[in-house]
């Protein structure tokens, strides 16, 4: 997200927490210790120490779904969110049978190769391409993933696709939100998205034509543009 918030930063204070389990973060290696609620308790106390109350939250999948989360469980800390491609549900059957198939890479330590399946299942064939075709940010992005043992990225991903569907908790966010959504993403489909929007009162939808799982990735400038006017709004 650094590069698609840069723009901003003459005027905003922009901050890019690793999560646990990733980055920097420390790991682990039961599930339970990756859920959300064990997510937003680090990141809330981590603003505690940084002494701010309350932020505009956001993400792309993953860190959408969290900034979500985060709305519905830490409202007084929640200003706004930008939820890129962030899906409240339950994994779709075709990705916990995807997963069973792939699981077993992770489990031999062929972290590369579960990297490249994951690649071509959220962002397709060409992206991979083109992401092997830079060699020094194809070794940063795996190399990200031998930073963990076998046992806590098993224990990430297990817990990744054991999540049940929470689009009804959605209902209780009060603050801005601006969904962002790849028309041809799988998983959140634009019809999931759509109802991640109308389901959170006042809650506004974008959907980038063409755009796959990171439209942000893909379509920058055009992300840029729907945040600019989501943080015009908010009065940033």
């Amino acid at each position: 997200m650094l590069a698609d918030l840069e723009p901003f930063f003459t005027h905003i204070r922009a901050l890019f927490p690793d999560t646990r389990g990733h980055g920097l973060s420390t790991k682990f290696e039961r599930p339970a210790d990756y859920t959300y609620d064990r997510k937003l308790e680090d990141l809330v106390r981590w603003l505690e120490a940084l002494g701010i109350e309350r932020a505009v939250w956001g993400g792309a999948s993953m860190g959408a779904a969290l900034s979500l989360w985060a709305a519905v469980h830490a409202p007084d800390r929640v200003r706004g969110v930008v939820s890129i491609s962030g899906p409240p549900y339950e994994p779709s059957p075709s990705d916990k049978a995807w997963w069973a198939v792939h699981r077993p890479l992770v489990g031999a330590g062929r972290f590369e190769e579960y990297f490249d399946a994951n690649v071509r299942l959220r962002m397709g064939e060409d992206a991979l391409t083109r992401l092997k075709a830079r060699p020094e940010r194809y070794a940063e992005a795996t190399g990200r993933l031998r930073d963990h043992s076998v046992a806590s990225l098993l224990a990430l991903l297990d817990e990744t696709y054991s999540r049940g569907d929470w689009l009804a908790d959605c209902a209780r966010i009060r603050c801005p939100v601006q969904v962002i959504a790849g028309s041809v993403d799988n998983f959140p489909t634009v019809a999931m998205s759509r109802r991640v929007a109308e389901t959170i009162p006042g809650a506004r939808l974008h959907v980038v034509a063409d755009g796959p799982h990171f439209p942000n990735r893909t379509h920058r400038a055009e992300v840029q543009r729907v945040i600019s006017l989501f943080f015009d709004e908010l009065g940033l």
